[in-house]
């Protein structure tokens, strides 16, 4: 079982996207349109371009697949379901067949009735089930607090999405808890796990001490990062993780054969997500530490 030290809950990130035409319900993407919006329908699509890798060789097309997603309204709450990618063979959704609640984000700052405005998400974890918007009552625990939330600005002639992190967000909290759930499925009987601030997690395992930095950040190139920094007396191990959800558009600057490397090894494809880590090696340094075989 593996049970990494990740917290971004990031399920997309940052893009931007801007149209020519002033018509608030666009036929598909033409003259250089990145999106599509259908107010009748209330449906609304971006147009991706995508990293192409092959054998030892990555390639940068453009207007290569869709990304759908449909709307509705309960009051001042606009509800955005993600119905998928053409790729995955999914299209505009026809208003017919089950809506997954898991795949509704709830967003306000809008009016009802229009989609045009600005829309956030909430950092509440809420779910829209049968024409009914739900908010988790627990307070206790990370797994009701989202750290990203959506952007959705729409206007007559131009519609973007973007994503950003809360803007109360403390990553040492999250991090001082999933330390804890590490040191505890490991079933290591002594330890103190504490938080200092919003970037310092100290803890201590095994007889030695750890002091953790860490900081989040998600790019106006779409990319999720978060870096950790372990030292104990005069070791130190670092942690790296990078994601762009396949919902989003990833940016050309990672289309190349260094970054793209770990996706290069199977079948030639366009590629939807990006995500890279270096468990293993963090993994391992960790144990050393603490002197203790870690599973993840």
């Amino acid at each position: 079982m593996k049970r990494s030290i990740k917290f971004i809950t990031v399920l997309s990130l940052p893009l931007l996207f801007a149209a020519c035409s002033d018509d608030s319900s666009s036929s598909p993407a033409a003259n250089g349109e990145k999106y599509i919006l259908h107010e009748d329908r209330q449906t609304f699509a971006i147009i991706y371009d995508r990293c192409y890798t092959g054998d030892n060789m990555t390639r940068w097309d453009e207007n290569v697949d869709t990304t759908w997603f449909h709307y509705k309204f309960v009051g001042d709450t606009l509800i955005v379901f993600t119905d998928g990618n053409t790729a995955d063979k999914k299209h505009e959704w026809d208003g017919n067949g089950p809506e997954d609640s898991e795949d509704g984000q709830i967003m306000v700052g809008g009016r009802n009735g229009s989609i045009f405005g600005t829309w956030k998400s909430l950092k509440e974890r809420c779910y829209y089930d049968d024409g009914e918007i739900n908010c988790d009552d627990d307070k206790d625990g990370d797994e009701y607090y989202n750290s990203s939330i959506y952007v959705l600005k729409v206007s007559k002639n131009s519609l973007e999405m973007s994503w950003e992190l809360e803007k109360s967000y403390c990553p040492a909290e999250e991090l001082e808890y999933d330390i804890d759930d590490l040191l505890d499925y490991n079933r290591i009987e002594d330890y103190s796990v504490s938080s200092s601030g919003c970037n310092t997690v100290k803890f201590r395992a095994n007889g030695k001490s750890v002091t953790a930095t860490v900081s989040v950040s998600i790019g106006k190139d779409n990319v999720a990062t978060q870096e950790a920094s372990y030292t104990s007396g005069n070791k130190t191990c670092q942690y790296v993780f990078k994601k762009v959800s396949k919902m989003l558009q990833m940016p050309e600057s990672l289309c190349n054969a260094n970054d793209m490397s770990k996706y290069m090894e199977k079948e030639s494809v366009y590629h939807h997500k990006y995500q890279v880590d270096n468990d293993d090696e963090f993994y391992s340094c960790l144990s050393e530490m603490l002197g203790i075989e870690l599973e993840y």
